[in-house]
């Protein structure tokens, strides 16, 4: 069950982007990739000495038809299945950050999937998917919500039959390539709101829980994108945390800077100071990534480039103010 408080808004004054009849999500503000072609193409993998056989379908239409095609290809998934989510990283040393889940039912992933749908299918910063292992069946919609399908065979008919239903040409998968028009622009999708703690970093992380979503790294090691050890970095961990208001419940962000040798470090040096801060309550862990010696605060001008003792160089806490909206139509 979600567990989100705070209301959210999309933004109003967005224009969406169309170019030759083909609309993209709210998120793209220019640029970006742009098929020769809509329609799908399919292509089978043979089975291996440790995967079995299976096709996959990409399918790239109009945004229009994104939603209810995917909702259509759901119908395909089993009472079991783990979320997938994939967005650029603030890592500094790992461009893309992979959540996979563990096993939910159905029914929770869905419950999410409604409650944040309008932001997954338009924020261009993110994909989002489903995987059930056996029979395998995967949905995942790239940054561009280009749709990929991963099957066993005996969806084949299922699948194909939905994409007829819905009218969408069947291509040669040349035709489907994208192709760069011009370099990425992206815009955020949420209403910034006055004395609100919503953004995308909060959504994501409720996601993150209701799903049981895990990094994709080993959270012992310290490895770069390309597999190489690290030693000891610096860290920043951002936190919600709230207290007792007479108005309702005061929030704010709280910020730690650590030199770790793993996720695991940094998380248990996370949990010591939450630990020993006696004025806020912890609430959620919004992002935790490897930073930039350039990049430290002005507070911590004086540290020196070899970092190499392991402990926590700052906590700070910023307020925001109490929160007390309320829903209405407007929210997500």
């Amino acid at each position: 069950m979600n567990t989100m408080e705070p209301p959210f808004r999309m933004r109003s004054d967005l224009v969406r982007l169309v170019e030759g009849g083909f609309a993209f999500p709210l998120g793209v503000e220019h640029g970006g990739l742009r098929p020769q072609q809509p329609g799908w193409a399919v292509e089978h993998r043979p089975a291996g000495e440790t995967v079995c056989s299976s096709l996959t379908y990409t399918i790239v239409v109009s945004h229009e038809l994104v939603r209810p095609l995917v909702r259509e290809l759901m119908r395909l998934l089993p009472d079991q299945l783990c979320g997938i989510l994939e967005l650029g990283s603030r890592d500094a040393y790992r461009e893309v950050d992979v959540f996979l889940g563990e096993p939910i039912s159905r029914d929770a992933f869905l419950g999410p999937w409604e409650l944040f749908e309008t932001l997954l299918l338009e924020d261009a910063t993110l994909g989002v998917g489903v995987n059930a292992p056996e029979p395998l069946v995967e949905i995942f919609l790239d940054h561009d919500k280009r749709l990929f399908i991963h099957v066993d065979p005996v969806f084949e008919q299922a699948v194909e039959s939905v994409l007829t239903a819905w009218r969408i040409p069947r291509r040669r998968r040349p035709e489907l390539d994208a192709r760069v028009h011009t370099p990425v622009m992206t815009r955020p999708v949420l209403r910034d709101l006055p004395r609100s703690m919503v953004d995308t970093d909060h959504l994501l992380a409720e996601l993150r829980m209701d799903w049981k979503l895990h990094l994709d790294e080993d959270p012992d090691r310290n490895l770069d994108g390309r597999g190489r050890e690290l030693g000891e970095t610096l860290w920043r961990a951002i936190l919600l945390v709230d207290q007792e208001d007479p108005a309702g419940r005061r929030q704010a962000h709280a910020h730690v800077w650590a030199v770790a040798g793993s996720r695991r470090e940094m998380q248990i040096m996370v949990d010591q100071a939450m630990r020993s801060d006696v004025e806020w309550e912890f609430q959620m862990l919004l992002s935790m990534d490897r930073v930039a010696f350039d990049d430290r605060p002005q507070e911590l001008n004086a540290l020196l480039p070899q970092v190499a003792d392991a402990g926590v160089l700052l906590y700070r806490v910023d307020p925001v103010g109490t929160v007390a909206g309320t829903w209405d139509e407007r929210d997500g």
